[in-house]
């Protein structure tokens, strides 16, 4: 099938194929996680696409990583020593090679009360963990604008932040007082299974942990009161390695520059995250390349690493160019997650509802950006779309491409946030496959807009500036001595 990026002379023909064929290519790579062999061989990939282009300037660039790759996750628990499904929580610690035999403290959802009324020295922790919520009435009440035809997007709840864990302190409080392990069971998870990656901070954690999932936290949970001992292995490798990101660059008539990013890196061999995103990338960057009027302002395309190491990629992107390209950077776009939208079911699965998952496209108060974007979005009829402020989360917004927001450079990203973005059924099924070309015509159009506004125009509206300080990382990236009091 035969599909149109960009409208009128400025049209590209392209196939649904392509997108399908680089996300398949991404997909077979395995799993991308930073610093890992696949995660370097995805990287070498998309140096060549971009090569292949005929883009300029094409390079890797370092990026230093704390590579953890675990071998072992076993966990038998009470005299009958049964076995069960466990997960290692990313960043975690090791155990001896034999595992460790200890005690059980189960200290329910782990406040500050359960930790003073128990001794969790030397002993297993357990725990219950919670979810923090994703609330399309929050994000509805801090849009500039929503694209809803249908009007499908729900007022309150859309599902669990997966993501977030708000008491995942219990964790640094299981460490500082000396616990020999900690135990997370999944019970609000919404299906069976226990492979979480997260929380995806980067930093290297002294403490083994492991997830147990909702299908047997009844049991570790039932265990763990009577305070039977546990046998907990978790073992693996640990080094700081350099991944990299990809950069390639697609000159114009001037030295200012528009800059696309996607992440290349994920927890599994995952296609939502962020196969769909880099696909939408590498289709805009052939179409730009190929295309008979060149813009005014030329392009960088960055494919970053480390998004599931506390969104590093980026930030040393921002830091390293900080003085030279950057300040050529007048507008950012950043592109994750073009996604199915499911539900769990009665068997502990994934049930996909038909629908589009609800998305966002964070940007600031700039009004010249919002009002291109807002045209755009409905001339390709982006469905289940709101426009975010950035800063309605925090200190930045929750996407790879935050640096650049409280760098001060004008920037909008699409993201959304599935249920399955962080465990194996992310796979290519879950790809929304007629949103692929939706979301690159959306921004071929606002590139070939935005192209001819001035840099101050853009900046209009900015909530942060250029010369102001680095802003402070968001409380799920924050290191462990925020919690250890350290």
């Amino acid at each position: 099938m035969q599909v149109v990026i960009g409208g009128g002379d400025l049209a590209v023909e392209t196939s649904l194929s392509a997108f399908d064929g680089e996300i398949e290519r991404i997909v077979s790579f395995g799993i991308r996680r930073p610093g890992y062999d696949e995660g370097l061989r995805t990287e070498q990939f998309i140096l060549h696409r971009f090569n292949e282009l005929g883009l300029g300037d094409t390079r890797l660039e370092p990026v230093p990583v704390n590579y953890w790759r675990p071998t072992t996750s076993r966990l038998s628990i009470g005299e009958l020593a049964a076995d069960v499904p466990c997960f290692a929580v990313p960043y975690t610690g090791w155990t001896e090679s034999d595992g460790a035999q200890a005690g059980t403290v189960y200290i329910g959802v782990g406040g500050a009360e359960a930790f003073d009324e128990a001794d969790v020295s030397g002993k297993i922790v357990v725990a219950d963990m919670q979810f923090g919520e994703l609330n399309a009435t929050h994000l509805k009440g801090g849009s500039h604008f929503i694209h809803d035809p249908g009007g499908t997007i729900p007022d309150g709840p859309l599902h669990c932040a997966n993501w977030l864990i708000p008491n995942f302190r219990a964790y640094y409080e299981s460490w500082k007082r000396g616990a020999a392990g900690f135990i997370g069971l999944l019970g609000e998870m919404p299906i069976d299974g226990c492979e979480l990656y997260v929380p995806y901070d980067g930093f290297l954690k002294k403490t083994p942990a492991a997830w147990v999932g909702r299908e047997h936290a009844g049991a570790v949970r039932s265990v763990a009161a009577s305070g039977e001992p546990f046998h907990f292995t978790s073992t693996g490798e640990g080094r700081t390695v350099d991944s990299h990101n990809v950069i390639a660059v697609l000159p114009g008539r001037t030295d200012e520059f528009i800059l696309l990013t996607c992440h290349h890196d994920a927890p599994f061999a995952s296609a939502v995250e962020d196969a769909s995103g880099l696909s939408v990338l590498l289709v805009l960057a052939e179409a730009f390349a190929q295309s008979a009027q060149p813009l005014e302002r030329g392009l960088v395309f960055l494919a970053s690493s480390g998004h599931f190491h506390g969104a590093i990629g980026c930030r040393e992107f921002v830091g390293k160019h900080r003085g030279g390209l950057l300040e050529k950077i007048v507008a950012v776009i950043g592109i994750e997650h073009i996604a199915e939208e499911v539900q769990g079911d009665d068997d502990g699965q994934y049930a996909k509802t038909g629908q589009a998952e609800t998305r966002a496209l964070f940007v600031d108060k700039t009004p010249e950006l919002l009002r291109v974007l807002e045209e755009e979005v409905q001339r390709v009829d982006l469905n289940r779309t709101l426009a975010v402020d950035a800063y309605l989360f925090g200190s930045e917004p929750p996407c790879d491409s935050a640096p650049f927001f409280t760098a001060g450079i004008p920037s909008v990203c699409h993201i959304s946030g599935p249920l399955y973005l962080f465990d194996p059924h992310d796979t290519i099924d879950m790809v929304r496959e007629e949103d692929l070309r939706k979301v690159a015509d959306l921004f071929h159009g606002v590139i070939r807009r935005i192209d001819s506004i001035p840099a101050a125009g853009l900046a209009k509206g900015m909530t942060r500036q250029r010369n102001d300080p680095p802003a402070a990382p968001p409380p799920w990236f924050l290191p462990p001595e925020t919690f250890l009091g350290n």
